[in-house]
């Protein structure tokens, strides 16, 4: 049987870099999509889960290369048409996306063309994040969602009520005691968000020695953003995560991090105690 602990951190990694690409820009194109494949391809869970859409539902016909090349090509030509069977889909997006790493689409490519109405090479981009990449990264979350399941890890576990909120894109658990709802980030200064924690990462790096605390405020961190993104952020998660980043002896720029952190959460509505 998986190991609960372990599989935890496959969640948590998997959702930071589901986040991590859903906020690249055009102009790195395809570096992220590298970083994201790479990153994943390296959890065991995921990857056996692609390695058997790929082995087992890759659909009939379908030749990820010739496509990627002829959309490339041909201004106006398209992706469409993906299966509705999820792991067929994930198939094709996958495969997609490796290929547009061996051609090296850049942001400039007409590959991104048709996938946003106006011509700014941002929108493009950001229009076939939404339109295809949101797919595979929704079809793993669910994948993972169920291993979660299995092994134990019910509606009313942390890990599974705060997963699945990768960057607006919810999965509504609700549980006896707490709903859910599904909202997009309205209001919320992600810059700065980022910005307190990768601070907060940055002084971990250099001012704490341990690997698995290092690992540790990585996890609570993450849960930490992905909370606040989701527009609707549960009160006990919140806590037990930054409890957690408070209670670890870092120097001072870690702990000077950590109240900057909890300044904004407060300043965004929700009441936390600074450290004394």
């Amino acid at each position: 049987m998986t190991d609960k602990t372990a599989f935890k951190k496959t969640l948590y990694r998997f959702n930071h870099e589901a986040n991590i690409l859903l906020r690249s820009n055009w102009d790195e194109s395809p570096a992220p999509f590298k970083r994201f494949l790479d990153r994943i391809e390296a959890e065991p869970d995921v990857k056996a889960y692609l390695d058997d859409c790929v082995d087992n539902h890759t659909p009939e016909g379908f030749n990820a290369e010739e496509d990627v090349r002829e959309v490339a090509g041909d201004l106006g030509t398209t992706l469409i048409n993906f299966s509705t069977i999820p792991e067929e889909e994930s198939a094709e997006v996958y495969l997609i996306l490796k290929e547009m790493i061996a051609q090296n689409i850049s942001g400039r490519s007409y590959f991104y063309y048709t996938f946003a109405s106006g011509n700014k090479f941002a929108d493009m981009y950001k229009g076939f994040l939404d339109k295809v990449v949101r797919r595979l990264i929704a079809n793993i979350t669910e994948h993972l969602i169920m291993i979660g399941f299995e092994i134990g890890l019910d509606g009313g576990d942390s890990v599974i009520n705060n997963f699945g909120s990768v960057n607006n894109l919810q999965m509504n658990q609700a549980t006896d005691s707490s709903t859910i709802n599904a909202t997009q980030n309205i209001g919320i200064d992600e810059q700065a968000l980022n910005k307190l924690i990768d601070a907060i990462l940055s002084a971990a790096g250099t001012e704490i020695d341990d690997a698995e605390t290092i690992e540790d405020v990585r996890d609570n961190a993450e849960i930490v953003r992905a909370q606040i993104e989701s527009g609707k952020p549960k009160r006990g998660v919140l806590k037990s995560a930054l409890g957690f980043l408070r209670g670890v002896k870092g120097g001072v720029q870690f702990a000077a991090a950590v109240v900057q952190l909890i300044q904004f959460v407060n300043n965004c509505g929700f009441q936390f105690p600074l450290p004394g």
